[in-house]
């Protein structure tokens, strides 16, 4: 197999110097993460029904008072706003996750602070 640019050789040298402790570490932060975004596909469509009915309370306009003239609905808007906000918190906590997991394995530790 020829690897033009070396990343295979490179992740390959990388596992190799890795120590028992960050290997353990790297695969709980995997397990971890794949336990969440399988929680994650479950609970989805109740999350994003619950940050919806959240969005029409606090913009205080229901789908009803749309005027007749008006050509978009504001109810696929905000839920469409509603998923994609979903989405956003669970990738927040997904790398909050792997921060968790690199500063357990010391690679933050290079960063001045």
């Amino acid at each position: 197999m020829d690897n033009k640019n070396g990343s295979l050789s490179r992740r390959f040298s990388n596992a190799a110097n890795m120590s028992f402790r960050d290997w353990v570490t790297q695969v709980r932060v995997r397990g971890a993460i794949k336990r969440m975004n399988e929680r994650f596909e479950k609970c989805e469509p109740a999350l994003t029904q619950a940050r919806y009915r959240d969005l029409l309370t606090k913009q205080g306009m229901s789908p009803e008072l749309r005027p007749s003239f008006a050509s978009e609905n504001p109810q696929d808007r905000m839920w469409r706003a509603a998923k994609q906000w979903v989405r956003f918190d669970h990738q927040g906590r997904i790398n909050k996750i792997r921060e968790a997991g690199e500063k357990m394995m010391g690679k933050d530790r290079g960063l001045e602070r």
